[in-house]
């Protein structure tokens, strides 16, 4: 898994080339068993192929041409606002986020690109989708064969991202420089 991570980079665009159906139902089958806050799963995922549907979508999407181009494109909600934990914050932005990841991971293992996008209008996705207005849209994750890929950005210094024990610790990890 930690190569598969390391290796991933950004699509850039993606092909025309359509998922075949057993892949498609591998990759969501990943995200069904995702974990989540005392397994509510509170993720209901909506599948978009049809062409005109995800142009309508790229709209809310302020034109992002990877939600135009996919194949299909994940439309990413929570069925009902979940677990509370005892900080008071729901958990349902973090468990459909986690289902999410896992269909990430997959479609890449299974050679596919995909590209997770929070910047939309969510009054218009829910509108062209007929969601209830009482369940959150979470994010489109688009899913295809990659026409090519950018340049993986730069990784952080493990010193920025990570501490050890206090904010101010730097991780020192046995074995290495």
């Amino acid at each position: 898994m930690l190569d598969l991570a390391r290796v991933q980079r950004p699509v850039r665009r993606f092909s025309d080339r359509q998922i075949p159906g057993d892949v498609l139902e591998c990759v969501i089958e990943c995200g069904r068993y995702a974990p989540s806050a005392r397994e509510d799963q509170p993720w209901r995922l909506i599948l978009v192929q049809e062409g005109l549907t995800r142009h309508r979508l790229a709209g809310c999407a302020f034109n992002h041409p990877h939600v135009r181009t996919a194949p299909v494109v994940i439309v990413c909600c929570a069925r009902f606002y979940s677990h509370v934990s005892g900080s008071g914050r729901p958990s349902y932005p973090m468990d459909v986020t986690s289902t999410a990841q896992s269909m990430w991971m997959a479609a890449a293992d299974l050679g596919l690109a995909s590209s997770w996008i929070t910047g939309f209008r969510e009054r218009g996705v829910r509108e062209i989708l007929e969601i209830p207005p009482n369940v959150p849209v979470i994010g489109l994750l688009a899913l295809g064969y990659s026409d090519g890929f950018g340049k993986l950005p730069p990784r952080r210094e493990i010193s920025e991202v990570i501490s050890w024990e206090r904010w101010s610790q730097e991780v020192e990890i046995p074995g290495r420089p």
